[in-house]
């Protein structure tokens, strides 16, 4: 849960884009869907909604199982059509997932095919977990990591990424990351995205080596761990003196 000064913040801005919006119906580069062009560092929450969209789009067809870790508010499984044959779970914090439980409930949104799984992935065997459920690891899955890789600590992300990759054959993980450079760098913005993060409770605490190529680094992790790199999109302009600040990816199990 944010902090009330953080919700108070929060509600000002929004009301001043949403009064701006509608007297000019003018859209903030960082608000509009599909999200297009170079990714800075402020808009990457907006971007990264067409990239985990778009995954969703390309890979969900053909896999019955839809597993979003780390669920947070995300509202894509009561967005899919009623008869996609696909049954999702999110798992997530146990008061998060009383919050957003309530939330649906006075929304009048049902979700008969939706699963809740509550887990702490610093603490708990969110797999153990998600297969009393009814998640079958023997069938294919495609697993959503959004906004959640940047706030766990090393061991939580390396047991995380085994436990996807001890499922079937063919299963995909798209997620998110930051390099280790928002969390090392000097830079006022940086200085002050980690003093926020922290303030309301939610620090940053990993980041893969930035050391470029990135890409060699973020394979690196991955193979250890069992997965292989399908694809990625590095963030930021990387060269051999400029290094990238995070990336979107999508593994798979092989």
């Amino acid at each position: 849960m944010r902090k009330p000064s953080a919700a108070v913040a929060f509600y000002a801005l929004s009301t001043v884009l949403l009064f701006a919006h509608r007297v000019t119906g003018f859209v903030p580069k960082t608000f509009r869907y599909p999200f297009e062009g170079e990714i800075p560092p402020q808009a990457e929450a907006s971007a990264r909604v067409t990239f985990f969209d778009g995954a969703v789009d390309r890979f969900l067809p053909g896999i019955d199982q839809l597993v979003i870790l780390g669920a947070g508010f995300d509202t894509r499984p009561y967005r899919l059509p009623q008869d996609t044959p696909v049954t999702s779970f999110e798992v997530d914090a146990p008061k998060t997932q009383a919050v957003k439980r309530d939330i649906l409930i006075k929304a009048r949104i049902d979700a008969p095919r939706v699963t809740f799984v509550p887990a702490d992935f610093e603490k708990d065997d969110w797999l153990a977990k998600l297969v009393d459920a009814g998640f079958d690891p023997r069938r294919p899955a495609l697993f959503l990591w959004e906004g959640v890789t940047m706030y766990l600590d090393r061991g939580a992300i390396e047991d995380t990424l085994s436990k996807v990759a001890s499922c079937a054959k063919g299963s995909l993980l798209a997620f998110d990351y930051f390099t280790t450079e928002p969390l090392e760098s000097s830079m006022p913005y940086w200085r002050f995205g980690r003093a926020a993060a922290k303030a309301v409770g939610e620090p940053l605490k990993f980041g893969v080596d930035s050391a470029p190529p990135s890409r060699e680094r973020l394979s690196e992790l991955l193979r250890s761990r069992g997965l292989a790199l399908l694809e990625q999109h590095v963030l930021g302009r990387e060269t051999k003196k400029k290094r990238a600040w995070g990336g979107f990816a999508i593994a798979v199990v092989e």
